[in-house]
């Protein structure tokens, strides 16, 4: 099922449609934009109960890609507002019961996650509020 993911930057609302293998690429682009760092990723990925091994450091994504080579095509990387450069895996499995912690911790940040109950969406919509652009 797709989810939608929806932003508010600047009294502006951005929303994003997308299929699971995109949720943690959206939730991320919106968190980055905000300026983030590489310690708040991680600690919202700690206060909502998912696996530590979703967002990585460059050094321990070096580390993993030495160890495990066909783990780096899983993780995407991001350079953050601070120069910081994010590794994260792209396809989080979110269990049921983190679902309210990760919204919780997303809210603080304006950003909602909802699991749309129509599969007949397209594989990716975006829509844009306000006229706003990316």
């Amino acid at each position: 099922m797709p989810y939608q993911v929806t932003s508010i930057q600047n009294d502006k609302t951005f929303t994003s449609i997308v299929p699971r293998g995109e949720l943690a690429y959206a939730i991320i682009k919106y968190l980055a934009k905000l300026g983030l760092t590489l310690d708040s990723f991680k600690e919202l990925v700690k206060t909502s109960g998912l696996n530590p091994a979703h967002i990585l450091s460059e050094e321990e994504f070096r580390v993993l890609a030495e160890q495990h080579p066909e783990m780096s095509l899983i993780y995407e990387g991001i350079q953050l507002k601070n120069n910081q450069r994010m590794y994260f895996h792209t396809n989080w499995t979110v269990p049921s019961t983190h679902w309210q912690l990760l919204n919780q911790e997303l809210q603080k940040y304006q950003v909602k996650v909802t699991t749309l109950k129509t599969p007949d969406l397209p594989a990716y919509i975006r829509a844009q509020n306000n006229s706003a652009t990316d």
